[in-house]
């Protein structure tokens, strides 16, 4: 390796890990004044203490509002993903007219400011005379969510043997039956993706909830917010902000794993089927016929 070359590496794996540190410092500082014995957040530490997890706990406000944006969060990432599939399905048809600007309005929340949205969908509400409710805030939390669902299914729906589909007809499934026995298992890692980051999406979201959110009922970032400036209730604020983190982090590594598990187990069939013709006959054939007794 050259001396340019060498130190192009060097500078890159520093840039990298500076990165990687900027990212984390704020996790890291957040963890540690949890722990902190002192309401006020400075350094040097007061002492070790972990009285604020469970006074948090008993903040019947606090756990109030993260159960509701969990609860939230969980409807969104179903809705979004459900509707992701229904258009990545649409949009990989070859019988679409205006494609272009059918992706471009799908993922024109991209782009639009999260605060100007909500204000559009207050003025909407006001408009059909409906009162702002926690059912408003789902909706708009799947308006924001599902680009991003469409983002990660579209490309692995593209990535489908269509010949599968095809075989599967011809052996006398339906649409709907080859669609649930042969697509939507190969869309599982894409479906889990999606899930995941449609509920970060709405578990993190402030600006829409809390136009929408009704009064008294807040989601977790607008009451993180409020109690922000209260430091009374700041360093609960904190110690639940840590335990958020370290299941964000747990949910990240279990879904990774069991992605790769799903692709391991994906290719280990395709690779059983594509070296015996029989078996290959009797993995299509089975489910079909399963299907169509169903």
């Amino acid at each position: 390796m050259s001396l340019v070359g060498l130190v192009q590496r060097v500078v890159l794996s520093a840039y990298f890990w500076l990165f990687i540190a900027f990212l984390l410092a704020p996790l890291v500082v957040l963890v540690i004044f949890a722990f902190n014995d002192s309401t006020t957040p400075t350094l040097p530490l007061s002492g070790f203490t972990t009285e604020w997890f469970s006074e948090a706990f008993t903040n019947g406000q606090l756990t109030s509002a993260l159960l509701r944006s969990t609860v939230i969060a969980i409807i969104t990432g179903i809705l979004a993903t459900a509707l992701g599939v229904m258009a990545a399905i649409g949009l990989t048809s070859p019988k679409l007219r205006f494609r272009s600007l059918t992706v471009a309005t799908l993922l024109l929340p991209l782009v639009v400011p999260y605060i100007s949205l909500a204000v559009g969908l207050v003025i909407l509400l006001q408009a059909l005379q409906v009162q702002t409710s926690l059912l408003a805030v789902i909706l708009g939390h799947v308006v924001i969510a599902l680009p991003f669902a469409i983002l990660v299914l579209l490309p692995r729906l593209r990535t489908l043997d269509p010949s599968m589909l095809e075989a599967a007809r011809d052996l006398g499934a339906g649409d709907l039956a080859a669609f649930r026995l042969i697509t939507l298992p190969l869309l599982g890692p894409a479906l889990v993706s999606s899930f995941l980051i449609s509920f970060v999406t709405s578990f993190d979201e402030f600006a829409i909830a809390s136009f929408l959110a009704p009064s008294g009922q807040p989601t977790y970032p607008v009451f993180l917010y409020a109690s922000s400036r209260t430091p009374a209730l700041l360093p609960q604020v904190i110690a639940i902000g840590t335990l958020v983190i370290a299941l964000s982090i747990a949910l990240v590594l279990i879904a990774e794993g069991g992605r790769r598990w799903a692709e391991r187990q994906l290719v280990g069939e395709t690779d059983a089927t594509t070296t015996d013709p029989l078996a290959e006959g009797l993995v299509v054939a089975a489910p079909v016929q399963r299907g169509r007794t169903e």
